[in-house]
């Protein structure tokens, strides 16, 4: 590889021509799939002479070849056709011994260079350190870290931290060799982080320094955060690292790191970085290898006494001492640290011996911790202004990615509350309601200051509201009384931030039953008046659409909306084109559900409004999905389309409950599948699999609403057709999900379907791309033979001899590789049973033969008749194997039988065709009864608890002697790890996986296949032509049986 060469593509690529900059990076692309490409970057990024900006583009190119190319798989593979081409297996080696040299050049004269390459160091130490394929990458990277050059140290520990990151997952079983590396580098790794590095908070003026002991911090995190190794759970271990960790909290920020005035700028300096880990370890420690939990999964009982006993009392005074200076003023703490550190308080509430310590401190933590986190930032308010979807996300839907101190004190606040509500429940009210007593004065003279305390106190109850109001609670009236005093009134606040938090508010009050009627008069006006708040203030607006989903069931709510249904789904479409979330979706489908009546005139429009706003999103998902990797060298982060996803995902579902609003308008139906077919047409033809469900779920529903397959359905199915055939296509993947509009496909289609060959061959083609190997899960095999067995039975003897034979073949040989699981997994053995049953039915003969040719016709038939059949309950089961047997009887000649062997086997056909039509009765009337039970106001709902189905934690600590509840929850621990004939289970629980046929769902609401079949007359008539048709097997099926099957054979007949 000409290096000089390469030097000026990469130059090129970053020219203002458009033409040059485009030739290079096709030069580029070509160069990129010639050995030696990778080494030649690495040349070009250790030279000194080349400019930063060529270094840096080099860079980020040979990262994302590294990162698609190292691995090569159907999942890593990308859209770019300049990352496709995976590293030349021979290159790897050199790339291996050039990399770390490289990241040394780079260390002191561009970190920019060596940020960028860390990730792709990651990704070869991840892939080959693991497999023995880089032995002297450890050796190598402690030789590095004895230099005294900072800069050389930093890159041995960076290689460090990859190796120990490789054991991150791993638990104890399988990572033995981590325990000999722990004792024999961890002391000197200690010992270099205190001394040399940390020297009592000596070098905090020095960053790299910090960087270093970062590095250190994230080694102890990955070896610890699946699973604890042994070794550091004795004290001479533990006690200095935990040192260690508490010295680094203590010390405080020099000067230097405080004069930095933007604080997200000042928390990206390493020491700052240090204590945040140093938190984030111990609380690791506690929470998951330290406290009592359900599952018991680590019970390390040795370690949890020292960390409890030893160290915990200590160190929540250290705790207690930083909130107190942090509220003070005198220190100040990053976010991070905040986050942890209230998170450290909640895991303790929960822990018995920990409350102890927390309990009398509770009420400071409330005033000094959790009420000032939750007061509203001069950001925040700048957001409810200037950003309000931000300001949602953050205030109304309590939703971020970052560590977020405020949202942390929330959840430390509901644990509080919930785990020991008889000690923190009263004190929190009150002091809510003192802080609003001492903030609100004169409603008309409130200033912003006093504006935010009330905000929080909001946010407070809102968070406790639950407790509060749950049915039975002692709190009832004066929750009634306090929300009419001091909420309802800031509907009118000027504070706009106030109103949406007095919607927010009343929102939580839909369990309660209001004494003075008055109250929900006051809720409603309020709650519309915010939906429509003339100012158009979407958090305003938000908040009185989500309010009233809370209330859009009750009575007074639904006489006064029902003048108004069409302006509030009017102005609820123009939230949902505002703001991408589902939230708003969900309001309308609520709100579609409770007034399809008055809904019904505008389904079709709705329909189509909700349709443009999904194919909005649906187009700005497709460009996300076909984002360009090499666009990250300009410094693009990947994007986020969460929200979009589950807003467009939310449209889906409220158009599917309009669909079904209008079971009874068979036109309008048809109209609003003519509607949603450019909805599907785009999801299936870009590939957009997020939404194949909902796809499917749309025309499960309208087909079975019609009870006809239309011309839309029909080309639906072209489109899954065509989406099949392409490259790389998931419809096989997803396959569950499309069973739903195939069912009814098989269902209601069937006559078309017999008549043209057109349709036959999609699904053909759909079952070739199936595949079962070694990988597949019993889950992924049933709905495989679902498929099979219903394609099979719709097409009968039209299904081609090869395909039927590829169907047997493959169910034969599963049923084989997984014999010891029939009885044990019985809904994998009885749907791959029912696929040859099936096969049976439309070609009884040679169905039997090709299993007997394989050799597992006895298999077969004992299995199906001694285990299966006496068993069966589901109607499908039950009719599909009387159908079945009766052709065999029927259609299989004497001779045929005696080819196979099977004149022994044919009194069991006779008594199980007996058995299985005494059954079919009750079983056909359980399935009337399931049906029954699903018609509208069947349910009931069972969400709904009252004070006394709470149940919390035993508050009364005041001696050592075990509670009633400590009792109690350590019996149930014991009883749960109990092995009572079960296999062990994630988190150490146990359960007994052994499957029986109540299993076997049939969802009443689904139609069968066979549900058209009179299966008693099926069976008079074929038994009153068998023994004029075939005799002999008639009289060898039935004349050894009992007399008892002969009276119940002839009251079947009669």
């Amino acid at each position: 590889m000409d290096v000089n060469a390469l030097l000026q593509c990469f130059a090129s690529t970053l020219h203002q021509d458009t033409n040059i900059r485009s030739h290079a990076e096709n030069q580029l692309k070509e160069a990129s799939k010639t050995p030696g490409f990778l080494g030649a970057c690495l040349d070009i990024i250790s030279s000194n002479e080349v400019p930063e900006n060529i270094k840096l583009s080099t860079s980020l190119y040979f990262k994302n070849k590294i990162i698609y190319g190292w691995v090569v798989s159907v999942y890593s593979t990308s859209k770019n056709e300049l990352l496709n081409h995976g590293v030349d297996n021979d290159e790897k080696p050199v790339v291996q011994d050039m990399i770390i040299k490289t990241m040394l050049d780079c260390s002191s004269n561009s970190p920019h260079c060596l940020k960028i390459l860390r990730p792709a160091l990651k990704t070869i130490i991840s892939e080959e350190y693991p497999k023995g394929k880089w032995a002297d990458l450890l050796p190598k990277s402690l030789e590095l870290l004895s230099n005294s050059d900072v800069d050389v140290a930093y890159v041995g520990l960076i290689c460090l931290t990859e190796i120990f990151r490789t054991y991150r997952f791993k638990e104890n079983d399988d990572r033995q060799d981590l325990e000999k590396l722990i004792l024999e580098y961890f002391p000197a790794l200690l010992t270099y982080a205190t001394d040399t590095l940390f020297q009592d908070g000596k070098n905090m003026d020095n960053s790299k320094v910090g960087d270093l002991l970062v590095l250190i911090l994230k080694i102890y995190k990955f070896v610890t955060y699946q699973d604890l190794p042994f070794i550091l759970q004795r004290a001479e271990f533990f006690v200095p690292w935990a040192n260690l960790f508490v010295q680094i909290i203590q010390a405080p920020l020099p000067q230097l790191i405080m004069n930095v005035q933007d604080a997200d700028l000042r928390k990206q300096n390493s020491w700052v970085k240090c204590k945040k880990w140093s938190y984030a370890n111990l609380f690791k420690l506690f929470s998951r290898y330290a406290s009592t939990t359900l599952s018991g999964r680590y019970n390390y009982t040795d370690f949890k006494t020292l960390y409890m006993n030893d160290f915990l009392p200590q160190f929540l005074t250290l705790v207690f001492q930083q909130i107190e200076q942090w509220g003070n003023g005198s220190i100040w703490l990053s976010d991070e640290c905040l986050y942890y550190m209230l998170y450290f308080l909640e895991q303790a509430i929960t822990q018995k011996a920990s409350w102890k310590l927390i309990g009398p401190h509770y009420s400071t933590i409330l005033e000094h911790v959790i009420f000032p986190l939750l007061r509203p930032t001069e950001e925040t308010l700048d957001e409810f202004e200037n950003d309000p979807q931000e300001y949602i996300h953050r205030n109304l839907e309590l939703w971020n990615d970052d560590y977020s101190p405020d949202i942390a004190a929330v959840s430390l606040l509901t644990t509080a509350v919930n785990k020991r509500g008889k000690a923190t429940l009263q004190p929190t009210m009150e002091f809510a309601i003192h802080c609003l007593q001492d903030n609100i004065g004169d409603f008309n003279s409130i200033n912003l200051e006093k504006a935010v305390n009330i905000e929080s106190a909001f946010k407070i109850f809102s968070n406790i509201m639950d407790r509060l109001t749950v049915t039975g609670s002692p709190y009832a009236d004066e929750v009634e009384g306090f929300v009419k005093s001091f909420v309802f009134p800031f509907f009118n606040s000027p504070y706009g931030f106030l109103k949406s938090r007095a919607c927010e508010v009343s929102s939580k009050l839909g369990m309660m039953e209001f004494k003075d009627p008055a109250v929900i008069e006051t809720i409603y006006s309020g709650i519309i008046q915010c939906l429509n708040d003339t100012s158009d203030c979407l958090p305003i607006n938000l908040s009185g659409a989500l309010a009233l989903q809370t209330f859009v069931q009750d009575p007074f709510f639904q006489s006064a909306l029902s003048e108004s249904v069409v302006p509030i789904m009017q102005k609820l479409l123009e939230l949902s084109n505002q703001f991408e979330s589902d939230s708003i979706a969900g309001v309308m489908q609520e709100f579609v559900e409770q007034f399809a009546e008055q809904l019904q005139p505008f389904g079709v429009e709705l329909v189509n409004n909700l349709i443009q706003q999904f194919l909005k999103l649906a187009i700005d998902l497709n460009d996300a999905a076909n984002f360009d990797p090499t666009s990250l060298m300009s410094g693009d982060g990947l994007p986020d389309e969460s929200d979009k996803q589950m807003a467009a995902l939310g449209i889906l579902s409220t158009i599917i409950s309009l669909l079904l609003s209008f079971e009874n308008s068979v036109e309008i139906v048809k109209s609003l599948e003519q509607s949603f077919y450019s909805a599907a047409e785009f999801i299936l033809n870009n590939q957009l699999d997020d939404f194949y469900r909902e796809v499917c779920e749309f025309f499960e529903n309208s087909t079975f609403l019609l009870r006809e397959i239309t011309p839309v359905t029909w080309k639906v199915l072209e489109l899954i057709g065509e989406c099949n055939r392409k490259e790389d296509n998931m419809i096989a993947y997803f396959l569950e999900d499309f069973m739903l509009i195939f069912n009814n496909i098989f269902v209601y289609g069937s006559t078309e379907l017999q008549k043209n060959n057109f349709y036959c061959k999609i699904l053909y083609e759909i079952y070739a791309n199936t595949h079962i190997d070694e990988d597949s899960d019993f889950d992924e095999i049933n709905t495989i033979f679902d498929y099979s067995q219903k394609l099979i039975l719709t097409l009968g003897t039209q299904v081609p001899v090869e395909l039927r034979n590829s169907i047997l073949q493959t169910a034969v040989t599963t049923i084989l590789v997984n014999k010891g699981d029939l009885k044990k997994h019985v809904i994998f053995g009885v749907t791959t049973f029912n696929t040859i049953i099936a096969s049976i039915v439309s070609a009884p003969f040679e169905t039997m033969h090709f299993v007997y040719d394989i050799s597992t016709l006895p298999l077969f038939f004992d299995v199906w008749l001694t285990s299966y059949a006496p068993n069966y309950k589901r109607v499908y089961d039950i009719k599909l194997s009387i159908m079945a047997l009766l052709n065999i009887i029927g259609q299989v000649q004497p001779e045929q039988f005696s080819q196979m062997s099977l004149e022994t086997v044919l009194p069991s056909l006779g008594r199980a065709l007996v058995q299985l039509m005494c059954k079919y009765p009750q079983a056909e009337l359980e399935l009337k009864n399931k049906r029954k039970e699903f018609t509208a106001g069947a349910l009931e709902d069972s969400a709904k608890y009252s004070w006394n189905d709470i149940v919390e934690l035993n508050d009364d600590d005041d001696d050592d002697e075990a509670t009633t509840d400590d009792v109690v929850f350590e019996n149930y621990l014991e009883m749960m790890k109990k092995d009572n004939g079960g296999v062990d289970f994630v988190d150490g629980l146990t359960f007994n996986d052994d499957e029986t046929f109540d299993d076997l769902d049939e969802d009443p609401l689904t139609k069968s296949i066979l549900d058209d079949i009179d299966i008693t007359s099926v069976f008079k008539s074929s038994m009153g032509q068998l023994p004029n048709t075939n005799g002999n097997v008639y009289q060898a099926a039935f004349s050894n049986v009992s007399t008892e099957d002969q009276t119940k054979l002839s009251q079947l007949m009669g």
